[in-house]
């Protein structure tokens, strides 16, 4: 049987200016979605 997981959704109200600095470090092959999870895992240890 598949745990199922809860997901928090969220409107971000981020400077423009910073949001392409950070999106534009993402290597296109991941997903904003999942660099943004990735920082947040990080952030939160």
């Amino acid at each position: 049987m598949k745990k199922e997981r809860k997901n928090k959704k969220f409107l971000l109200d981020i400077p423009e200016e910073i949001w392409n600095k950070w999106k534009n470090k993402v290597p296109r092959s991941i997903s904003l979605n999942k660099a943004l999870i990735e920082l947040l895992e990080r952030e939160g240890k």
